[in-house]
């Protein structure tokens, strides 16, 4: 009978052996897995950061680009009002010439 208990102790050491083995295994994995994930997800972080800081920067140069834009646009307005100005004036000198040329005698 003691044969048996010493079969039954020596065949549960090697199950608990084997169980604790199977579990550090598993543990391990489990760790590799969680810090492979933690490095990619710290990589797209990293990659998300990057992609705002150049939005960020377009954002800026759009502003500038748009108060440029808004800029030309009023020097475009002043330089069409002169060209209305210079044109309205032309018409008056045409008018002008045209009364003169009518008081000429035509010979």
């Amino acid at each position: 009978m003691l044969v048996y208990v010493w079969i039954a102790l020596g065949v549960s050491v090697v199950v608990t052996v084997a169980s604790l083995l199977f579990a550090a295994g598993r543990c391990l994995a489990a760790w590799r897995a969680f810090r492979c994930s933690r490095d990619r997800l710290s990589g797209g972080l990293e990659e998300i950061d990057r992609r705002v800081e150049a939005m960020e920067r377009r954002m800026g140069t759009a502003g500038e680009t748009a108060a440029r834009l808004e800029r030309g646009q009023a020097d475009l307005q002043d330089s069409l009002a002169a060209a209305q100005a210079v044109a309205a004036a032309a018409a008056e000198v045409r008018v002008t010439v045209r009364r003169a040329l009518a008081l000429l005698p035509s010979g």
